[in-house]
């Protein structure tokens, strides 16, 4: 455990150097791996012989691995004792627990860390996603009840970001089903308003909070951004209700036809032409469950994320 805490807290301490980023870190670790290096080994980014070999490879990150100080090591132990205290569980992309889905198609840019509050085998499961406008209609809020049922009802995880709107609709449906369901925030997972009403759904495992930030980082546009490519490569199959032309919906869509993902959309006249053909009506999404093996789809795309894994 010591040697996972420290792992850890290394890492974090990586990602919160200004200018690192998820690529440099992941690529960091990955030559780590590589060389057969310790972790542990980056505590001593004084010493010269072992500086000399990462600016040998990159010196841009020999350069940022610089701030790398006593300081920022003890804050990032102190930050996850903190997430410890509240029952925070960490993830790093390192451990054979991660999701393995996340590097498959989130590649580099995958989250280095995550931290998860509630039940974290829900992020080895089969799911599909329901994201969509913060301002939806009466119309859009049933759309999202709907696919979200029927999600629920073929034994998967509703997935989606927690936002209001749509994506709470969706959280909420599955819920009220005695389904699962995963959260992805653009903030921290205590600094989220957890609704009450899902309090004993909680206690159940039955929902989970998920973040790439920090416990208690507020909400961030950059992070609302780059969560969406989170729900569409955790999710089997994407529903979208009432997009905008712009916004993290379109965004989530785009991604999900980019990893070959079925994409089923509330109105399909929402969208920009060039997109009508790349994806099915909602109303078509509970008949078409029926025919898609999404069991055998996760099975496929976790066999294939084992064979391209990351590191």
């Amino acid at each position: 455990m010591l040697h996972k805490t420290e792992d850890t807290a290394i890492i974090l301490t990586l990602s919160r150097v200004p200018g690192m980023g998820n690529v440099r870190v992941n690529r960091l670790l990955a030559f780590m791996c590589r060389a057969g290096w310790e972790m542990s080994r980056l505590r001593d980014v004084g010493n010269k012989d072992f500086l000399s070999k990462i600016i040998e490879w990159d010196s841009g990150i020999a350069a940022l691995l610089c701030n790398c100080d006593g300081k920022l090591f003890e804050e990032s132990h102190t930050c996850l004792e903190h997430a410890a205290q509240h029952d925070i569980y960490t993830i790093h992309v390192l451990e054979d627990v991660y999701p393995k889905l996340l590097k498959q198609y989130l590649d580099v840019a995958t989250p280095p860390l995550l931290f998860v509050r509630g039940n974290n085998s829900l992020l080895h499961k089969v799911a599909g996603a329901v994201v969509g406008t913060r301002n939806p209609s009466k119309r859009g809020i049933s759309a999202a009840h709907h696919a979200a049922e029927a999600i629920v009802q073929n034994k998967a995880v509703v997935v989606s970001g927690g936002a209001f709107g749509v994506d709470r609709a969706a959280h909420d449906a599955a819920v009220r089903a005695g389904g699962h369901t995963v959260v992805l925030l653009p903030q921290g997972v205590l600094s989220w308003s957890f609704p009450k009403h899902w309090s004993t759904a909680f206690k159940e495992g039955r929902v989970t909070l998920v973040s790439a930030y920090l416990p208690n980082a507020s909400w961030q546009t950059h992070a609302a951004v780059s969560r969406n490519a989170l729900i569409s490569a955790m999710a089997q199959v994407v529903c979208v209700v009432e997009p905008r032309k712009q916004g993290g919906s379109i965004l989530t869509l785009r991604h999900a036809i980019e990893q070959h993902k079925p994409v089923f959309v509330e109105p399909v006249s929402a969208l920009p032409t060039g997109l009508h053909t790349q994806v099915q009506p909602l109303q078509d999404f509970p008949e078409a469950l029926a025919s898609l093996d999404l069991e055998r789809m996760f099975a496929v795309r976790e066999t294939k994320a084992v064979q391209i894994d990351l590191l």
